[in-house]
């Protein structure tokens, strides 16, 4: 660990400490740099609370947002004509005794920030702190770095802004609860949550399966945004090949993942990180640590990489996927004799999901999307994603299409027009289209004297979409409501919206 840094002034840097240019890579602050500050914090909230602020820097807006919500949180702990100052200026910091620091450098709110983040001469206790340890975490940073003396270790404060470190605190402390409160938890997500909860105390390995658009995606995100000091979310939406996997994963962590870096160079320090911070690495759509073509001829590398580097390390892990993943599994073990059962020993708890979610998990969630809906809308919208069989997946995309009308998130603003549009004008044309093309190449491929292929598991969206469900908006009178319970007719075909 380098803990040269610059005298001079000049733009936000994170080089005065760890010099590098892999920083000029970064939109964050550096996961490699945050977890040599926090390997010699012996407070565990402490170095959760680097993590976190180290996490924060990687979300839209970074620091600079964190700053900016800080003075508006806590207005009463800077003097008015300091506010402008906290986010823009900077200054020469000056301690009690009118002394300027032996390490005085400029220092805005967010300078500050990334310095408490990164710099591992800045001494700060947690609340509820009853011994000072900052004498012997001084002492642990000089070992490892003979040159320096106490004179080059300072308190975390700023003479604007009063108790920063209770008001971050607290802040973190908000952000985590707000993030639990804006999601709407259904029983898939408290099983969910609870596994994730259950890897994380364990530092073990876990795996969700469960089938597509049932909320699993959005409900390991909330979980990992309200751990952020803990977890990471990583999505392998698609991935093909390892290094395209280690960039993601080196993105979520906050570590140089540029298309000038390599595989072994990114994996490299992805290991250093998670061993160093033991953060747990949530992996969606995981179906991807396999080769997905119908043969392998190799040994699926990330499936070994994440039970050997991570499991065999104490990283904890949550595999988030679809059915998919047994199938792939099996696949690698009959084509490639793949050892399967030293992967299946590592993981704890393999979870199977309910197949679907309740109408009254729809309903809740369709609620909590369109808050000022009135009943008629939310039972609209409850049974196009009941009818349509792609459960919170239909309800996120009536969203969606509503969102393209009004030209903002503010779903609020949402009337009945603009639901019966979306479904009536837009969802259900889609799904027949889809359904129709779907039954038309199937036709196509067929060959005279073979067996037709084996039904999907699943339907598609709209087996056959009444002519009565194409009402246009202006005739209300034709189009039916899509109430649970209710049966639309097509010739000799029926869809039931079941109760």
């Amino acid at each position: 660990m380098s803990t040269r840094h610059k005298t001079e002034p000049g733009p936000l840097s994170q080089s005065r400490y760890m010099s590098s240019s892999e920083f000029a890579e970064l939109r964050g602050v550096s996961g490699v740099a945050a977890s040599a500050r926090a390997a010699v914090l012996l407070n565990g909230a402490k170095r959760n609370f680097i993590w976190w602020l180290q996490g924060q820097s990687l979300v839209e807006g970074g620091l600079k947002r964190v700053a900016r919500e800080l003075v508006e949180m806590f207005p009463e702990r800077i003097h008015e004509e300091n506010k402008t100052f906290a986010l823009r200026h900077s200054e020469q910091i000056i301690n009690p005794f009118g002394v300027p620091l032996c390490d005085s450098r400029p220092q805005n709110l967010e300078q500050f920030l990334v310095d408490l983040c990164i710099n591992p001469q800045i001494h700060f206790n947690a609340p509820g702190d009853d011994v000072d340890v900052s004498d012997i975490e001084a002492g642990r940073v000089m070992e490892e770095n003979p040159g320096l003396s106490l004179c080059d270790f300072r308190d975390a404060w700023l003479n604007y802004f009063k108790d920063i470190i209770g008001a971050l605190f607290e802040y973190k402390a908000r952000h985590e609860s707000t993030a639990m409160a804006n999601f709407q938890l259904t029983t898939i997500g408290k099983k969910i949550w609870e596994t994730l909860d259950f890897a994380l105390a364990t530092q073990g390995m876990v795996l969700l399966d469960g089938m597509e658009g049932r909320g699993k995606t959005e409900a390991a995100k909330a979980w990992c945004e309200a751990h952020l000091g803990s977890a990471r979310f990583v999505s392998l939406k698609g991935i093909t090949n390892k290094t395209t996997a280690f960039r993601e994963i080196a993105r979520a962590l906050g570590i140089a993942s540029s298309y000038t870096r390599t595989a072994p160079e990114m994996q490299a320090r992805i290991e250093d990180v998670l061993k160093r911070s033991r953060l747990m690495l949530v992996m969606d759509e995981a179906h991807f640590i396999f080769n997905q073509s119908r043969r392998m001829y190799s040994r699926p590398e990330m499936a070994d990489w994440v039970y050997t580097a991570l499991c065999n390390q104490g990283v904890p892990v949550a595999l988030v996927t679809t059915p998919q993943f047994i199938v792939c599994m099996t696949r690698a073990a009959d084509q490639v004799e793949w050892n399967y059962r030293q992967f299946r020993r590592r993981v704890k708890r393999w979870e199977k999901l309910p197949a679907a979610n309740s109408e009254q998990d729809i309903k809740a969630v369709a609620r909590h999307l369109f808050k000022k809906a009135d009943a008629s809308m939310i039972s609209k919208i409850v049974g196009y994603a009941l009818l349509s069989k792609r459960d919170l997946s239909a309800v996120g995309d009536v969203a969606d299409e509503v969102r393209a009308m009004l030209g903002s998130d503010d779903l609020s603003k949402a009337t009945a027009d603009h639901i019966h549009r979306a479904i009536y004008d837009f969802l259900l044309p889609s799904d027949k289209t889809f359904a129709e093309g779907m039954a038309a190449a199937r036709s196509l491929g067929r060959k005279p004297g073979r067996r037709s292929a084996p039904a999907m598991t699943e339907a598609p969206a709209i087996e056959s979409a009444p002519e009565e469900l194409q009402a246009a908006p202006s005739d209300r009178s034709r189009a039916p409501a899509l109430v649970p319970g209710s049966r639309i007719r097509d010739g000799n075909e029926a869809s039931l919206i079941e109760a």
